[in-house]
């Protein structure tokens, strides 16, 4: 079988491309629905949710964490500054941001389920590790 080792950069791609579509189209039509900020915690829920879906649907995939790097600078700077979402140093803080995030959290869940031997009786352990990776980032912000 086939392996896909660009699933995971362009389901990022296309998950930031829809979160800020759907940003869009709410402060063209409802603009007094106040939307979520580009913190932390968010960005990392956006990386876990792809993260999730590239371990069921390309699952042996090889990860180059260069191109995690990069592919989270241009997903988080360039998307949202297309976007109208974030305009000129903000675009490039919220890139380098969202670089370091990505790639922190691609590293973390790579550990985390390296350690955890998932095989077909644990089929929600890495959504487990997700969700434990969520609230570890949302404890993290608290301090």
């Amino acid at each position: 079988m086939k392996t896909r080792n660009w699933f995971l950069n362009t389901a990022l791609a296309v998950a930031v491309f829809v979160t800020l579509a759907v940003f869009l189209v709410l402060r063209t039509f409802l603009p007094r629905v106040i939307l979520p900020q580009a913190d932390i915690p968010n960005m990392v829920l956006l990386c876990l949710a792809v993260l999730v879906l590239d371990f069921y649907l390309a699952p042996g995939a090889k990860r180059c964490y260069i191109c995690v790097a990069v592919s989270g600078l241009v997903c988080f700077g360039l998307l949202p500054l297309c976007a109208g979402y974030a305009l000129g140093i903000q675009a490039l803080w919220m890139g380098l941001r969202g670089m370091a995030v990505y790639t922190v959290t691609v590293w973390l869940y790579d550990a985390i389920l390296d350690r955890i031997s998932t095989g077909p009786k644990s089929p929600l352990a890495p959504v487990l590790s997700a969700l434990c990776l969520f609230l570890a980032s949302q404890g993290m912000m608290g301090m």
